[in-house]
């Protein structure tokens, strides 16, 4: 009696174990990051049992299961019959399709076409006959790092620090940065002494700046799904050139300010002259006793001659008489 139990109790153990009538040969779950605009093949070959090759057609159905109890599950692509169908939604049926042309010949899996982050999910792969037999893939579907934009700040003199700076505006978290230096032929290669990774992401300092950090920098910011990257190029000036730069800037400055003062000058010379030269105030009489339209040689003697002291500015504030002449 005793061995009878044993018997049955390793039988109930090795039930788990038998093989179903259909088996899908892909590997267990798998879990796959995608870039955005990606395409990609979920597998899901399979094989029948000899008590599955009897009579009746093979069903199958891919399903986008839903991450809750709240909303169903979505069939979004079936054969049955020999037809394929396409139950979901619109966003999703117009970019899958069977690898096979006749699913039936032992390989159900499928081709899903320009990848959107709402495409992140868990799919089923269910082959049916008498038996069934799932197959689970979930993909995660990410945008690539753009671009990013590379800038420095300080100036790159001799002892100074300087601030290597990286931003990237767009790419699904989490988003990561790494700064190398640009060996001769191209590849990335390790940082110099005195250079540090700062407190905040895409930065790198130069301490106390010298000729061994002069060289290009690359920035790279990758995550799961890929990579971009920009460049920056560190030039060392020494001390003197940066005294220069100083000098030249003070010289700029005085020449320019010298020139704004003849510049002034020079209109109120010639303000005074104009000024001088309109007509000054005489004897009325010997004006009203002169040919009409003709000075008085008086007149233009006294004129001369005070024109002449005002230039000189002898004369204080030119006179005007005549605005309306």
């Amino acid at each position: 009696m005793a061995q009878q139990s044993a018997a049955l109790l390793l039988l109930l153990c090795l039930l788990p174990a038998l093989p179903a009538a259909v088996q899908i040969s892909a590997r267990g779950r798998e879990v796959l990051y995608l870039a955005k605009g990606e395409s990609v093949k979920l597998g899901c070959p399979y094989t029948l049992e000899p008590e599955d090759n009897g009579s009746g057609a093979v069903g199958i159905e891919w399903i986008q299961l839903s991450p809750d109890t709240v909303h169903p599950d979505s069939v979004f692509l079936t054969y049955q019959d020999q037809q394929v169908r396409y139950p979901g939604t619109p966003g999703l049926q117009h970019r899958v399709a069977f690898v096979q042309k006749d699913p039936s010949q032992h390989d159900a899996s499928i081709q899903m076409a320009n990848l959107q982050v709402s495409d992140t999910a868990t799919y089923q792969c269910r082959v049916r006959k008498h038996t069934l037999a799932t197959h689970e893939v979930t993909i995660t579907v990410q945008e690539k790092p753009v671009t990013p934009q590379c800038w420095t700040e300080g100036e790159q003199v001799e002892g100074s620090n300087v601030v290597l700076k990286c931003y990237c505006q767009g790419g699904s978290a989490p988003l990561s940065y790494q700064w190398s230096r640009v060996e001769e032929d191209f590849a990335a290669g390790e940082l110099p002494l005195g250079t540090g990774q700062g407190h905040i992401p895409g930065e790198l300092y130069i301490h106390s700046l010298s000729q061994q950090h002069a060289g290009i920098y690359q920035c790279r910011v990758a995550n799961r799904v890929g990579y971009s990257q920009c460049r920056v190029t560190i030039s060392v000036g020494s001390g003197a050139a940066r005294v220069g730069v100083i000098v030249g800037s003070i010289l700029g400055s005085l020449l320019f300010l010298i020139l704004l003062i003849l510049l002034i000058w020079g209109l109120l010379w010639c303000h005074r002259r104009r000024c001088c030269w309109r007509e000054v105030p005489g004897d009325s009489r010997n004006s009203a006793s002169a040919t009409p339209g003709r000075a008085s040689p008086q007149h233009h003697s006294v004129s001369y001659l005070q024109c002449q002291q005002c230039e000189q500015g002898d004369l204080g504030p030119c006179p005007v008489h005549a605005l309306g002449h």
